[in-house]
């Protein structure tokens, strides 16, 4: 019954953490195609138009949460073959419910990193020159 309660709180854990960041790569994606479609509407609108942000900007943070998306997901997919097959971990009675209390802890506790991560995302994508801002501060830090 221990190793139970200690699988189910390792996992949960894990889980929680693993599901917010697919989830938050998820939304991040949605986010970068809304920009990259509001961008190529201002292009083909007026070509000229100053203040337009780069699609090498925006397709550069798609990519990297497409990436991280799968990334995240593969993980969970991959702990949650390995508890099933090696520990034969149930999700139901107790056991179930320690996990499940677990990643919302882990998760809510999370949350608002990933807000931010979300917004940092969001001014990329949708705020002109917030990239390059952000590139050039950090080029000065170094």
């Amino acid at each position: 019954m221990n190793l139970d309660i200690i699988i189910s709180l390792t996992w949960g854990a894990l889980s929680g953490y693993l599901i917010l960041r697919t989830l938050d790569s998820a939304l991040a994606t949605i986010f970068c195609l809304h920009g990259l479609l509001m961008t190529r509407w201002k292009r083909l609108a007026n070509k000229a138009k100053p203040g337009q942000i780069r699609y090498s900007i925006i397709l550069q943070q798609l990519l990297r949460a497409v990436f991280c998306g799968f990334l995240f997901y593969f993980l969970f997919v991959i702990g949650d073959n390995f508890v099933l097959r090696r520990f034969h971990f149930n999700y139901q009675e107790s056991a179930g419910l320690i996990w499940g209390i677990m990643a919302i802890i882990v998760a809510a506790l999370l949350l608002r990193a990933s807000w931010r991560r979300l917004i940092r995302v969001w001014k990329i994508t949708h705020e002109f020159d917030y990239a390059e801002k952000q590139q050039r501060t950090f080029l000065l830090k170094k």
